[in-house]
């Protein structure tokens, strides 16, 4: 029996045996710590005295704080964390930082300086309704003067006991008022960023004392005196939200005691025609007697 083609299999297994029992028994290689910014970036943490020595800011005490820590030193090399993502090579860091304050163009993007509004005329377009005291067009929120208007969210007590939303209610009155049309204010004073008082007209006619007349709003105690007197007319003709109900009460329906209006066209007939039409008893044949026809019986 020839054996040599079998000799060269079982060698090549055998030395494939042996190596693999190698690799399994034998100890791992040393591996030696990485030294470099990299390494220390990476498994330094924090030192625990920073966060003990951290003061607990309140809420009032925020803006402090964060002055504070704008105008701390800047951390140690070997304190900072390694945020590059994989794939990027960190920066080497060889000695101490340097905070610097941010560039102008950041912060006017951060914070874009402010308008002041000027005092006017103001035209406004595309006005939005707010409630009905407020108006805004663009950035700007108008608060009309001299009046007090009520909450959106304000209700009012009917007649029948149960309640109805006349702030939503003034607020759509005043939606009416303005619809699309063109609003022109005059400033009184500035009340914040882009908020004003100011008295605002749509034509001829001042959309405060619409809001009074109607009773959509109170006059305020600055107002003028023509705003007490048509507060007071509209709680005496109880509109607006002085109205004792939702819907206002129906007219009165007078047509059962009106007279009987006369057919159209009636009088345009001929008059035998009109004749015919108003008789009551039983048709008389021409030549015929009326007396010798008998009446017709009563039904």
């Amino acid at each position: 029996m020839n054996l040599r083609p079998l000799l060269v299999p079982v060698l090549v297994l055998t030395a494939s045996g042996g190596l693999l029992g190698w690799l399994l028994l034998a100890d791992p290689p040393e591996v030696e710590p990485e030294t470099g910014p990299v390494a220390h970036a990476t498994n330094v943490q924090p030192p625990p005295s920073v966060n003990a020595e951290r003061p607990t800011a309140t809420p009032g005490e925020q803006a402090p704080f964060a002055d504070t820590a704008a105008s701390a030193p800047a951390p140690l090399p070997e304190d900072i964390r390694n945020v590059s993502p994989d794939g990027v090579s960190a920066p080497r860091v060889d000695g101490n930082l340097k905070r610097i304050e941010p560039s102008k163009r950041y912060l006017e993007l951060k914070d874009p300086p402010i308008e002041p509004v000027p005092d006017g005329p103001l035209e406004l377009v595309r006005v939005q309704v707010l409630s009905g005291g407020h108006i805004k067009s663009d950035r700007l929120t108008v608060t009309l003067a001299h009046i007090a208007p009520l909450d959106l969210e304000e209700t009012c007590i009917s007649r029948l006991g149960g309640k109805w939303p006349c702030g939503a209610r003034a607020r759509t009155f005043l939606r009416g008022l303005i619809r699309q049309f063109k609003v022109t204010c005059e400033k009184i004073e500035d009340t914040g960023p882009q908020q004003i008082l100011a008295t605002c007209n749509r034509g001829s006619f001042d959309l405060s004392k619409r809001m009074v007349r109607y009773g959509w709003a109170d006059p305020t105690e600055d107002a003028p005196e023509e705003f007490f007197e048509l507060a007071n007319q509209a709680r005496e003709k109880k509109i607006g939200k002085w109205q004792s109900e939702w819907l206002a009460e129906l007219p009165r329906n007078d047509w059962e005691n009106r007279p009987a209006d006369p057919l159209p066209g009636l009088e345009d007939l001929e008059p035998e025609i009109v004749e015919w039409s108003l008789r009551t008893g039983p048709a008389v044949p021409d030549g015929q007697d009326t007396e010798s026809v008998p009446a017709a019986p009563v039904q």
